[in-house]
């Protein structure tokens, strides 16, 4: 015959002890988890930013080498003024230059979500636009992820950025609204003063 021994279960004050150790770690953890997952999320913007960087370069330097490029209107003048290189639409929302037609800005937006890859642009919850120099060298990029987050890309620093605030997604939207879904090409420049240097994007977006 078996003889079994008193088992003794856990007391009250050793399971609050044990849930007590318990709750400190989880308050330990919980902050780090989570600002790992934040982390993660900005560079998957980053990430996406970049595709959509080499997206975009490689569109308008095909355009630049096109005989498309250089005139606007068909006036003969070199560019010295904003114009549209493509758009999702195929809306010019600044002049066009000569032999330019609307389906080619289509075409060539569609061209640059299919280069990128990006799943947020590929899907429509996503948007961007873009800025060159007159000669089809990528000045600048806004990308709105459609997750709550905004990439950014800056040649003057070469600097990829992300801002995450609701403010930066608002003022993205009402100060560039008109140029969203669109590349445009001007004659940039670095200096601070500049509507399209880092600096001022930057407080447009941050104001």
């Amino acid at each position: 015959m078996k003889i079994f021994k008193n088992r003794r279960g856990f007391t009250l004050v050793e399971l609050i002890v044990v849930l007590v150790i318990l709750a400190v770690l989880a308050s330990l953890l919980i902050p780090a988890l989570t600002g790992y997952i934040d982390r993660a999320k900005r560079d998957q913007v980053v990430a996406e930013t970049r595709m959509l960087h080499e997206a975009v370069q490689t569109a308008a330097g095909e355009a630049y080498a096109s005989n498309e490029w250089g005139t606007i209107d068909g006036s003969g003048n070199p560019l010295t003024s904003l114009f549209t290189v493509a758009n999702k639409d195929g809306t010019y929302h600044t002049g066009k230059y000569k032999g330019q037609q609307s389906s080619t800005l289509k075409s060539r937006y569609d061209e640059i979500v299919k280069l990128a890859e990006v799943p947020s642009l590929t899907d429509g919850k996503g948007s961007f636009f873009a800025v060159t120099d007159t000669k089809g060298t990528v000045h600048c990029i806004l990308y709105n992820t459609g997750r709550g987050l905004l990439g950014a890309y800056f040649r003057e620093t070469g600097e990829y950025k992300v801002y995450d605030e609701q403010k930066n997604i608002d003022n993205y939207t009402t100060w560039y609204g008109k140029y969203i879904n669109s590349v445009i090409s001007t004659v940039t420049s670095d200096s601070a003063k500049s509507p399209w240097s880092q600096q001022m994007i930057d407080y447009t977006l941050t104001r």
